[in-house]
């Protein structure tokens, strides 16, 4: 069976040579994911920079495209791939919710960005979200002068995720 697009991407650079195969970024189901990631990203951007909330619509709608793209384009091994991708992508910010750390908006993100990326790419997701976060934090806290501030973590975890995909 032919490796997607998505775990090619998630394999890393030079996986799509190493297994022999031609990656097609313009593929029609690799240009739907983009979709589906770019209108997440923004829309959870968008949403919690405004309110501190991401809404679980656009969440739950982008996994369950995620996954049903990844039937679509792979069949059965596709739609473990996207939910594999999905677990990783919700457990990893698990502990993070429960100490606080974090909102819930922000691990369902990640987990429907997963969907999308696969389990590597949530991986990948998380850790430019991380370095990006840092950063993020830094000019949040020069603009703002209050340590106090709520910080949104929802645009550093949707570029990583945007990053993971394309690079």
């Amino acid at each position: 069976m032919r490796p997607g697009l998505i775990p090619l991407l998630a394999s890393g650079p030079g996986a799509a040579a190493r297994e022999g195969k031609k990656l097609e970024a313009s593929s029609a189901i690799g240009v739907a994911k983009a979709g589906v990631l770019l209108a997440l990203a923004a829309g959870a951007s968008f949403t919690d920079i405004r309110s501190r909330r991401i809404p679980d619509g656009l969440t739950l709608t982008a996994a369950l495209l995620g996954v049903a793209l990844a039937l679509a384009g792979d069949g059965l091994s596709g739609g473990g791939w996207a939910l594999a991708g999905l677990a990783v992508g919700g457990v990893f910010l698990l502990p993070a919710v429960a100490l606080g750390y974090v909102g819930g908006g922000d691990m369902k993100l990640l987990a429907a960005a997963g969907a999308l990326l696969g389990p590597m790419g949530a991986v990948r997701a998380v850790l430019w979200g991380a370095i990006l976060g840092g950063i993020w934090a830094i000019g949040w806290l020069l603009a703002r002068g209050d340590r106090k501030a709520s910080l949104p973590y929802g645009p550093p975890l949707a570029v990583g995720a945007l990053i993971s995909f394309f690079l």
